[in-house]
Order: C-alpha cells, then sequence, then structure tokens
C-alpha cells in the first residue's frame, strides 16, 4: 500500500466535541446579533494552529468543516488549505485532499511539508484508480519534498516506498531506494535502521529485515514510533512472542498510548490465547483512538474484532465490523473479502 509508513505525533489528548459544538454556536449567534459576518467569525475561531490541534485530537471531521469555511474568508493562506487536504485525507476524501494539497503547494511553493502530503494525495488516488499519470505526479511531488529539505526524513521514506514498490517505467528503482535509505542513515542512524528494515520486508527479504529490527531494538529507542512499525512488522510474520517482546519494550516508553491495545490485542488473536481479553482491548482501542493514515486505522481494529467474531462463528457481529472496515477504507481488498464472506455465512444462518 502507498505511502502510509510515516508515524504521528505523539498522541494528543481527544478534545471533547461538546465544547466545539458550543463554540460554533456561540459564533453564530455572535455573528447573527453583532452584524459580523459569519465567515469572518469562523476564521477568527479557527486558524492554522488551533486546526492542528483539532487534528492532532483527531477531530478530523471538524477540522474539514472548519477549514472549508475558512478557505472562504482567507483563499490566500496556504496554511488552511493544508489542513483541509490532512482532515479530507484521514476521512477518505482524496479528490478535496488533492485539490487542497495542490493550492498549499501554489501558494507556497517552497514548502516540503506540503509537497510531501501532495505526494501522500496522488499517492492514494493512483493506488485505488491504478493511474499511471497521478503515480508519476506522486513521484514528482514526492522528489520535490526532498529537493526543499534534505533532512524530511519522512518525505525521504515515502520516496523509498515510492522507488521501492513502482515498476521502472514509472521511475522504480531499488538502487534509488538504498540511495534514500542510506540519506536517512546519515541524518538519523537510528531512522536508518528503520528504513532498512522496511526496505528489506518490502522486497521480500523478512530475515534480513528482522536482524535490522532486532538491532533497532537493542538501542532502546526513546521514540514509540520504532517500537509501532516493529509490531507492525511482526504482526505480519504471525509473530506473537516477538510481538510480546515488543510491547513491553513499548510500555516503558509510552504506556497510556492506546496503540498498543491494539498490538496486545492481535497478538493474542495471532497467539489463539485470550480472545475475550482481546475483544475488550480492541472496542477500547476503537472507543479512544480516532485512527490515523500514519498508523493504526479505526479499520483495521474493527478487521480484527470482526476476526474474533468470526472464530468464534458469530457472523452477524463479524459481518458488521467487517462492512464498517470496508466503508472507512474501500480501496483495501482484504476488507471487501471478509466482509463479502460473512455475507455469505449470514445467509446460510438464515435459511
Amino acid at each position: 500500500m502507498l505511502f502510509l509508513n510515516q508515524k504521528p505525533p505523539e498522541t494528543a489528548a481527544r478534545a471533547p466535541k461538546l465544547c466545539a459544538v458550543r463554540l460554533a454556536a456561540l459564533l453564530l449567534v455572535t455573528a447573527i446579533y453583532s452584524g459580523i459576518p459569519l465567515l469572518a467569525a469562523r476564521r477568527a475561531a479557527m486558524n492554522s494552529e488551533e486546526l492542528r490541534k483539532l487534528f492532532e485530537a483527531g477531530e478530523y471531521r471538524e477540522v474539514q468543516t472548519a477549514s472549508q469555511a475558512a478557505v472562504e474568508a482567507a483563499p490566500q493562506d496556504p496554511g488552511l488549505h493544508y489542513w483541509l487536504a490532512r482532515s479530507s485525507f484521514e476521512l477518505g476524501s482524496y479528490d478535496t485532499a488533492v485539490r487542497a494539497a495542490e493550492d498549499a503547494c501554489r501558494l507556497d511553493p517552497q514548502s516540503s511539508e506540503f509537497q510531501m502530503w501532495l505526494g501522500r494525495a496522488y499517492g492514494r488516488k493512483a493506488e485505488i484508480e491504478s493511474s499511471f499519470f497521478l503515480a508519476r505526479k506522486t513521484r514528482r511531488a514526492l522528489e520535490t519534498a526532498v529537493k526543499l529539505d534534505g533532512t524530511n526524513i519522512a518525505a525521504r521514506r515515502n520516496l523509498v516506498e515510492y522507488y521501492t514498490d513502482a515498476p521502472w517505467f514509472l521511475g522504480g528503482s531499488k538502487e534509488k531506494a538504498r540511495q534514500q535509505v542510506e540519506a536517512i542513515a546519515q541524518l538519523d542512524p537510528l531512522e536508518g535502521i528503520l528504513s532498512l528494515a522496511d526496505f528489506y520486508n518490502s522486497t521480500e527479504q523478512p530475515q534480513e529485515a528482522r536482524k535490522q529490527y532486532d538491532l533497532l531494538l537493542e538501542k532502546r529507542p526513546a521514540k514509540l514510533h520504532f517500537y509501532l512499525e516493529a509490531l507492525d512488522f511482526y504482526q505480519h510474520q504471525r509473530d506473537a512472542l516477538s510481538m510480546a517482546r515488543v510491547l513491553d519494550a513499548a510500555r516503558a516508553v509510552a504506556p497510556q498510548d492506546p496503540r498498543l491495545l491494539f498490538y496486545r490485542a492481535v497478538s493474542r488473536i495471532i497467539g489463539g490465547l485470550q480472545l475475550d481479553q482481546a475483544e475488550v482491548e480492541l472496542k477500547q482501542f476503537l472507543a479512544v483512538y480516532p485512527g490515523n493514515s500514519d498508523s493504526v486505522s479505526q479499520a483495521e481494529g474493527r478487521d480484527w474484532l470482526g476476526g474474533i467474531y468470526e472464530k468464534e462463528g458469530r457472523w452477524p457481529e463479524a459481518l458488521e465490523q467487517y462492512r464498517q472496515a470496508a466503508q472507512l477504507e474501500p480501496y483495501r481488498k482484504r476488507f471487501r473479502k471478509a466482509m463479502e464472506k460473512a455475507e455469505k455465512e449470514v445467509k446460510k444462518q438464515g435459511k
């Protein structure tokens, strides 16, 4: 899957929705009775910094709505277009994400961050539509992001992924990918190990990838995203014991991060143990973590929860979880196949 490897910022506390609703109502009343234009009031309430805080709290729908209103009031502010792009990407509105990211880059062509997210938006649409045209635009945007800021490790990681996955006629090159990995290692040795591990995994060298993850874990990194990537690798290797080992180390770094609930549940499911506890943990994860395209998504949580219900023969409940996963991420074939299987089983039971 294109461009989903980068790591999120540390999880922020989730902003209460009620406060945002009260604020919007207050702005509406103020605008009506003071004669101030409503869009001006909205803009005053939601600048780029406030949109960022809402976004980090996982309030993607509110960010999208507020940034759309703010863009109408201040169309020359690139930051507002950027947050419209970011929130739309998280909500699966990829056409809007592309247009907003293009506007942000047009207004601020020197921003590496804006170019990187334009590349990600192009990449997701290219993936969905199987578009060579959009794939080339993806590469150009990511290369521009790296050219503008060579220290942008996230952009370099995206470029590694593109060069690794794309065929040669779209600019793919394993050699170019390794060059980016080496550049990352020069910037940050730990990030270099992580990037090399992911490169080996993407090129179907899981044993070499495992060596790099083991080396990384020996160094006891202080940031959670190193552990989350290792957990993701061992999850796909169906290695519950290694997941448990990484979880122990990750808890020492960020014991309250809700993503650890997800991986703890997955390790139980893979090991075939304590499915009842795994169900509780997944429900807790879904209740407190909004999901993020840079990390674990709500759709993945629902897919694994559906898997528990499937193992227990609870097909109607499994179908509901698979259906929600497919709605959240319709481009994921695995979710659709799971939903179709559950639909057939529910029909059998109804006969």
